[in-house]
This record gives C-alpha cells, structure tokens and sequence, in this order.
C-alpha cells in the first residue's frame, strides 16, 4: 500500500538529499506507485510541492541512467532531482522500467543477455501518458509535462521528448487515448545517436533489424524545428560517455533550429546530480525550467 508522506523516509533518504538543503515540508513523497498493471514489477516514486503551490502544477517525468543494464528510481541523482524541482512547485516522476536482463554461469562470466529494447522505451511513454490520465489524482497540469534522465536515462528522456509526433513510436506501452508531447528536455550526458555509442543494446536478430533498431532509438533521427526545448548538462572530464556527444549533439540542435542551452561542467565526471562539487546546477536548471515548464502558454 502506498501514501502520500512528509519528507522524513528515513536516513539514507535524508543524507542522498543533504546538499539540496530541502525540509521536511518542503515536499511529499509517495513511492512505488504502479504504472504498469499488475503483472510488472517496475513502480514509480512521486515528489509532490507543498500545497503553498496553486493545483495543477507543472511536472517532470524522471528516468534513471544505468547502461539499460541498472539503476533505479531512488538513487542519489533522482532523489536530489526530485527533491530539488518538488521544493521548487514542479511535481516529479521518477520511474523504474524494463532493463536489460544478463544471465551469468556459475562462475560469474556473462553467458547471456536478454535486450529490454524497444520495452524500456515503452515503459518511458507509458509513464508520461500515465501522468497525463492521472493528472487530477496528482494535481499536475498534463499541458505542462517535461521529461528528463542521465545517461541511458537522458538517451530515453531525449526519445520520449522529441517523438511526440512520431506515430509509429507512439503505438506501444499503455494509455494508448493520451497524448504524447512534452514541453522541454532535460538531458544529462545522455546518448543522442545510439549509433556511435554501445549499439548491442539495440541490436536484432538480423543486420537489418538493427540497423532499423538504431535509426528507431537515436533521438538525432527526429530533430527538427519542432523538437521542443531541450537544456543539456555534460561534464568535460566524463570517460564513459565523452563530452565530445553533447558536443555533436548541440551541432545538431544548432543546425535544425532547436532552441536549446548548453551547460559544460569543467572537471565533472560522468554521472552527476543537480549540486556536483564543480558547480551548482540548480540556477540554469530552474531557470530552463521556469521558462519553457512552468509558465503557462500565452502568459507573461
């Protein structure tokens, strides 16, 4: 059984969220919420504003990083993401989906991979369609929905946001009767071409179903002038996913038009949250945010 609960879940909770500086009135928390029907095991974790905030608030739907492979929703980054833009009036859902499953022998060597592809990002749109059906349960506004991830998350979080139009990535996952557009992009030191990094995540049983595998999960495959705006955060010392991706990636926005803000964090490794030691995040974050989320369309 699930409840929405005043922030005070317990140490480990508190201490992943001690930079952030938050209260315990600051939010509520509301974990493992279904999303999937009752045969998956993947849940969803809630942060709400307090009710200071004017109902319906705008919202982000928060993927974690992994490699496909692992992660969860409660890691340290989505625990100080989801604590950060709560505290700030944006209600925040960070999901579990389907990962990549690895098989070992018996003496620990990896016998075989089972690829979660293209299911993972069905999980990533059935989530925001969720919201968007949920969004009087919640108190969201589903006209202001983002999305946003690190690493495989921010490869998962730049698909969901820029096939909003694209039917036939629209077909699978649930909540099929709702829309599929969001208002911005969040990526941190994601993948926007599959291609050029780890594509055996997306590979099939023939060389022509991943070649279409990989033109399907590039997020670089829809850029277009429509693409909405996406803020991209990378650290220039990462050595697994080189900065030289968001790089290319930012070339890209530049040359189709995409209205976007590049943040390169010196000396940051790869995976970060919204507070590493070299710099604070939260300002360009939250101002990205309250620009192309938090502001209602035709209003100042």
């Amino acid at each position: 059984m699930t409840s929405f609960l005043p922030f005070f879940l317990g140490a480990t909770l508190v201490s992943g969220l001690a930079l952030s500086g938050v209260r315990a009135a600051d939010f509520t928390f509301q974990s493992d919420v279904a999303y999937l029907g009752p045969d998956r095991a993947e849940k969803l974790d809630v942060y709400l504003p307090p009710e200071s905030f004017p109902r319906p608030v705008p919202a982000m739907l928060l993927i974690h990083g992994g490699g496909w492979t692992i992660g969860d929703k409660a890691d340290k980054r989505e625990r100080n993401i989801g604590a950060t833009l709560a505290a700030h009036g944006i209600a925040v859902f960070s999901i579990n989906y389907l990962l990549d499953k690895v098989e070992k022998d018996e003496q620990g060597k990896k016998k075989s991979v089972t690829r979660a592809w293209p299911q993972n990002f069905y999980d990533c749109k059935s989530a925001l369609r969720f919201m968007k059906k949920e969004s009087a349960r919640f108190g969201i506004d589903p006209q202001r929905i983002g999305v946003m991830g690190g690493s495989a998350g921010g490869h998962l979080a730049m698909l969901v946001g820029v096939t909003g139009e694209a039917g036939a990535m629209n077909q699978g996952g649930l909540y099929l009767e709702q829309d599929n557009r969001v208002r911005c992009i969040i990526d941190l030191y994601g993948i926007h071409d599959v291609r050029k990094f780890q594509p055996s995540h997306f590979s099939g049983s023939t060389p022509e179903e991943t070649e279409r595998n990989l033109d399907a999960a590039s997020p670089c495959t829809y850029f277009s002038s429509q693409t909405p705006p996406l803020l991209i955060l990378h650290g220039d010392a990462d050595k697994i996913v080189n900065v030289e991706m968001s790089r290319d990636l930012v070339r890209q926005l530049q040359a189709k038009g995409v209205v976007h803000e590049y943040v390169e964090v010196p000396g940051a490794p790869h995976t970060f949250h919204l507070e590493p030691k070299e710099m604070d995040l939260r300002p360009v974050t939250l101002k990205f945010l309250d620009t192309y989320l938090v502001a209602t369309p035709g209003k100042p």
